[in-house]
Parts: C-alpha cells; sequence; structure tokens
C-alpha cells in the first residue's frame, strides 16, 4: 500500500445532475428516514473515472499494489462501503481500483477504529512489509499496535495476500498474488545483481542501464512497490535517488 496524492476535482461523470440529485435525497433521507430511499440513477464506473485511477492510482489495486494494464480489469471499491454510507456511492475521495479478489475478500463493513486511507494517512510509515523465503509470504504488520486503522489494515493486508488462518480454500485462492510478488522479488534481485556487478567493475555503460531497471522495479508505478522497497538489500544498498 503506498500513498496516492489525488486531486480534488473529481471526473466529470461523478457529477451529473442526476447524481448531484441522488445524493440531495440521500441527505434528506438520513434525516428523515420516512422519506423513500433514493434508487442509484446510473453506474459509478465510467470511462473518465476508470481514466484517473489509471493516471492517479498507476492502474494499481490500492489494497495490494498488483499493477493491472489499465484500471479496465480492476474493481471499483467504496472505501466506506456503500451499504454503510449510499451518499458516498458516487464521491469520488471514496472510489478506489480494487483486484477483484481482494474486494470480493474485504469486509463489507468497516471495522471499528477503521482502515487507512491511502489518499489521507501516511501509510508507508505506518505498517512495516517483509518477504521471507526468497520472495515469499509477504507479511504486514503496524508500526505501532495500538493504532487501530494501522493494525485493521495489516490484518487486512495479511488476509488478502496469504489467505485466513486455517482457510485452505482462501489460502489457495490469494496464491496467484503470491506467485506475483515472488515474480517481482525476482526481477529485483536480478537488477540488484547487475548493479552491484556494474559498481564493482567500475563499467559505467552497465551501471547506467542496471539504474534505469532499479528505477523502473522500485518505482511507485511498479508492482508491489512497498514489499520491494522493504527488501533489505534494497534498503541497504540502493541509493535513495533512485526511489521516486
Amino acid at each position: 500500500m503506498i500513498r496516492i496524492v489525488r486531486p480534488a476535482v473529481a471526473p466529470a461523470a461523478l457529477a451529473t445532475p442526476a447524481i448531484q440529485e441522488y445524493v440531495a435525497a440521500c441527505a434528506a433521507h438520513a434525516a428523515d428516514p420516512t422519506l423513500p430511499k433514493p434508487a442509484k440513477p446510473e453506474s459509478y464506473r465510467s470511462s473518465d473515472l476508470l481514466t484517473a485511477f489509471d493516471t492517479y492510482f498507476y492502474a494499481k489495486c490500492y489494497l495490494t499494489e498488483q499493477q493491472f494494464i489499465s484500471a479496465w480489469q480492476m474493481d471499483v471499491d467504496h472505501f466506506e462501503p456503500a451499504n454503510q454510507n449510499p451518499a458516498r456511492v458516487y464521491d469520488w475521495t471514496n472510489l478506489y481500483p480494487a483486484e477483484h479478489k481482494a474486494n470480493m475478500m474485504r469486509p463489507r463493513q468497516l471495522p471499528p477504529g477503521g482502515l487507512l486511507d491511502p489518499c489521507t494517512d501516511d501509510v508507508e510509515n505506518y505498517l512495516l512489509y517483509t518477504l521471507a523465503d526468497m520472495g515469499r509470504e509477504p507479511s504486514f504488520v503496524p508500526r505501532d499496535a495500538t493504532n487501530p486503522k494501522a493494525a485493521n489494515t495489516a490484518q487486512l493486508l495479511q488476509i488478502l495476500h496469504n489467505g485466513r488462518p486455517g482457510d485452505v480454500e482462501s489460502r489457495n485462492r490469494t496464491r496467484e498474488l503470491r506467485g506475483l510478488i515472488k515474480r517481482q522479488y525476482d526481477k529485483v534481485l536480478l537488477a540488484w545483481g547487475h548493479y552491484r556487478d556494474a559498481c564493482a567493475t567500475n563499467d559505467l555503460q552497465d551501471r547506467a542501464q542496471a539504474e534505469a531497471e532499479l528505477r523502473v522495479l522500485l518505482s511507485r508505478r511498479a508492482s508491489f512497490t512497498m514489499l520491494m522497497r522493504s527488501l533489505p538489500f534494497v534498503r541497504k544498498t540502493v541509493p535513495v535517488e533512485f526511489l521516486d
């Protein structure tokens, strides 16, 4: 999970007159439950919303950081679930791109204390990310176990990446994600090896090539950024200026 800078201006499709009327009707219904519950006027899954996800979320699942060719391959998730707050169904600040399996495994209610929001919380510094066994077994723990948002988010990420404890089916359902993480780990390790060898031989051409590869693989636009940046050989030997 990485920090996302979302612009304040919402995609135009989220601000049509029909949607504005729906939001106003939701507010009226909340104030007076005897009023009829409004019906959603249209889909929030619009072309300009998905294009914005490509631009500002780098076509990545906001929970797992799995990258796709485009956001069209992902679900549109409501950070605050629609059943908890229908008025935010079309709220730009409540909409996030999510890989389908992750979206389906996420609870339909926010846990007590809430979750870290990558658009408003400093998520990169609230969690500790680790990989073990040569790029396998991703793990997430809160830096401060007394922070409920951090603790809840770490627990959710643990489930989305490894399945629920003792649940063989969910463990199998998340196997593909762990395989993709292992594949990215192998790429980072190979590029780092090339960079280390080029530095040792002072081969400027090879060093420039390896540096370019590392910059791409460790970029915020790459898959699994925070897991890859957590690797000890990355943290201890890769120059900080390589990281965007």
